[in-house]
């Protein structure tokens, strides 16, 4: 690797290359971002000195590798990627050019939920039991749910998206016909027994094999409630000093996994179960950082930026992560999508205005129509971090989401009269 390593992005990170470009991440980064139609309509602003390929799928291996080839760029040092649905894209250019990349059976075991499970519990890690549906428009005659209660979710599904509580033979095959009459894309699909307990989430670096820093957090609502609640997603990091125990009992299980997935240079999200009996068992892991503002609640509570390290470990080896654990609890929340035209909203500068935000983001501009999504943890208007004395975080949060809903003005989907009289005057 010469003095200025050559970075292939597949997709856009915008997180990560506001952090490239502006000394947080290693100086000198040359970075070549293969960009998708639909990252280029959402429009965020990019670094200048970013070189941009239009790709018309940023997720295919034949259109990267002709966009690339069309305009003579093959020579990098790493290929990155932070969406699921590109890190095959981006090994499998690894491979190709020769390039730093995280290897394809790495990829299968954080991509593959049923190949995940079955390796860890090979391993001896404690996950859920679990079986594979193969086609769910065509299950065989002969199929039975094998649980009283079970959660089935796409294989290399994300945000939650089409998972569904069961409890019957007959649940599994009317979401498989439903799922059919509607033409949707996902067909393989895991089974897995329901857990029940608090749903916790680590996150951290890895290199060299080894876990360089890793964080412990929790959310208000498992994700699966918070979906079918329709209830903004809410997460709680938890302090190392007065979690202690929790983190005693977590650690061991994430060092384990991680290793057994393969993982040995990036950065990683993974969910886990703490059990009313008090033990922890592995919900799923990914090979990225944690979406939604995870990012950023990690970053204040322990000055650690994980969209800096993704990138950092996989250009060069992390010997350790400096960082900087302030008191107090540290938190967040999704500002939920409304069902309308989004007319006027409070801005980022007026939502850290208020006591204890610590950051914000606001992704919907003025103007657009949206809906609430149907059952995903990825549609939101925004989302805000607070900082708070211990015990104080989670009225907080409802706090600022009610003076943040009370300052929206919504065009209703289909307004009558009366109402754009109202939001005229």
């Amino acid at each position: 690797m010469g003095e200025h390593p050559r970075l292939l992005m597949v997709g856009v990170d915008h997180q990560a290359l506001e952090v490239i470009n502006t000394g947080g991440a290693p100086d000198g980064v040359d970075v070549t971002v293969l960009m998708g139609g639909q990252a280029k309509d959402i429009g965020l602003p990019l670094p200048r000195e970013t070189r941009v390929i239009f790709v018309d799928d940023a997720t295919s291996i034949d259109a990267c590798m002709n966009a690339l080839t069309r305009c003579g760029a093959t020579d990098f040092d790493a290929v990155y990627a932070l969406d699921d649905q590109a890190m095959m894209t981006a090994s499998a250019l690894g491979c190709l050019l020769g390039a730093r990349s995280l290897p394809a059976r790495t990829v299968s075991m954080f991509r593959d939920k049923y190949l995940q499970k079955r390796v860890l519990r090979q391993a001896g890690v404690v996950v859920a039991r679990h079986e594979l549906i193969a086609d769910i428009h065509d299950l065989l005659p002969g199929y039975r749910l094998s649980f009283d209660k079970a959660v089935i979710k796409p294989i290399a599904g994300q945000a939650t998206e089409s998972t569904y509580l069961v409890h019957s033979t007959e649940d599994v095959r009317r979401i498989g016909l439903d799922r059919k009459a509607r033409g949707l894309r996902a067909r393989t699909f895991v089974v897995e027994e329901f857990m029940d307990g608090e749903e916790w989430f680590a996150d951290g670096v890895v290199s060299g094999g080894q876990v360089r820093f890793a964080s412990l957090g929790r959310y208000g609502k498992t994700c699966l409630e918070a979906v079918n609640e329709s209830s903004p997603v809410r997460t709680f990091c938890l302090d190392p000093v007065t979690d202690k125990v929790c983190y005693e009992a977590a650690m061991p299980l994430v060092a384990k996994a991680l290793s057994t997935l393969g993982l040995t240079d990036g950065v990683f999200h993974m969910e886990l179960f703490h059990m009313p009996c008090g033990g922890i068992s592995f919900g799923e892991c990914a090979a990225r950082r944690g979406g939604g503002p995870i990012r950023d609640q990690v970053r204040y509570k322990f000055g650690v930026d994980l969209a800096y390290h993704g990138v950092r470990a996989l250009l060069r080896e992390i010997d350790e992560v400096p960082t900087t654990v302030v008191d107090g609890e540290v938190a967040s929340a999704y500002l939920p999508l409304v069902n309308g035209t989004l007319l006027d909203h409070p801005s980022v500068q007026e939502l850290l205005s208020l006591p204890d935000v610590v950051s914000a983001r606001i992704f919907v501009p003025k103007g657009t129509r949206t809906l609430r999504p149907a059952a995903n943890t990825f549609g939101r208007m925004g989302e805000f971090t607070v900082h708070t004395a211990p015990g104080e975080a989670a009225a907080r949060l409802d706090e600022v989401s009610r003076w943040f809903e009370s300052r929206l003005r919504v065009l209703p989907l289909t307004p009558t009269m009366r109402e754009l009289r109202a939001l005229s005057s």
